[in-house]
């Protein structure tokens, strides 16, 4: 079809909408050609052994050259299709997609489906919502389990969506332990703008957003000060999503004071978590150390609000 006349009978400028036409046709293509690409990864009908990397027919269930007991081709074909979506080195971030939406659904389970698009204040306090005053009166928990309870659908929905595009990214590059502590202190340190400005005020903090403007300015810095290649092509990956988070804070009434207390600790971790690369091996088994800690205190915090929650009825 001749799109530049047809445009031009309408009155439009048909050179312009022709090129924007061609456009969206090569991007189509190349949509349809990467579909393809990663259906023939999934559905590759021959599997590897673990152990010497030899290939192997779908159906056999022992290696012919080292003789070692073969995985299911199935198991394999679901292998490849997680490592299309995310790094295979990648735990914390598929986990912490899970737990955050598993939160939610218990919200929603117990408070009913009016909770996805309107939850009322008292079911998110509920859920763990951090209260300035209740926190400095003993509510310990708060300040962990805030991070893992959202206000809603869209939310939660942004929170998720950008931590599948920040997290794996820093869990590849840094290991599972030193990302997961990473994004714990910083959901921390997230509520000490309120500790500090709202310590009397009634405000209920509900989010992982905190957390994942810790992510972005540990990114920010951690790729400035990396050089290279993490600098040239990472950085203003991590600066574009910090843009977007306040764009989205400022448009929805988010806790900016929030994002900014995250922003400001990932910024300072990313800088000292750059200085130790050339002796990485060395600090690893205290990150291992420290996100056990973590991983405690994120149980032990839930166990505590479910307690507080149980005496109170």
């Amino acid at each position: 079809m001749d799109w530049k006349k047809f445009f031009d009978s309408l009155g439009l400028n048909g050179t312009q909408w022709q090129w924007r036409i061609i456009r969206w046709q090569n991007r189509w293509e190349n949509f349809k050609a990467n579909l393809w690409g990663k259906k023939q990864v999934v559905s590759y009908q021959h599997k590897f052994c673990r152990e010497c990397g030899g290939l192997l027919d779908r159906d056999e269930t022992e290696c012919p050259k080292c003789g070692t007991k073969a995985e299911s081709w199935r198991k394999q074909s679901c292998s490849r299709m997680v490592g299309l979506i995310m790094p295979r080195a990648c735990i914390a971030t598929p986990c912490l997609l899970v737990f955050n939406i598993g939160v939610i659904i218990v919200m929603i389970r117990l408070y009913g489906i009016p909770m996805l698009l309107n939850p009322t204040t008292e079911a998110l306090f509920a859920m763990g919502g951090f209260l300035p005053p209740a926190f400095l009166s003993g509510a310990w928990w708060e300040i962990i389990t805030y991070g893992f309870n959202h206000g809603g659908m869209m939310h939660i929905a942004f929170n998720m969506i950008a931590l599948s595009q920040v997290g794996p990214l820093l869990e590849d590059e840094l290991g599972t332990a030193r990302f997961y502590s990473v994004y714990m202190i910083t959901l921390v340190a997230a509520m000490a703008p309120h500790l500090i400005l709202h310590a009397n005020a009634v405000i209920l903090v509900v989010g992982a957003s905190g957390a994942l403007f810790g992510l972005i300015g540990f990114g920010i810095t951690y790729c400035h000060f990396s050089g290279g290649f993490l600098r040239s092509t990472y950085r203003g990956f991590f600066i574009k999503w910090s843009i977007y988070g306040f764009l989205f804070g400022i448009a929805f009434h988010a806790d900016n004071f929030a994002h900014l207390g995250g922003l400001i600790a990932g910024a300072v971790l990313g800088f000292l978590v750059e200085r130790e690369r050339a002796n990485r091996s060395r600090f690893t088994p205290f990150w291992k150390l420290l996100s056990t800690f973590w991983v405690i205190a994120t149980i032990a915090a839930f166990v505590g609000l479910y307690a507080a929650n149980t005496a109170s009825q």
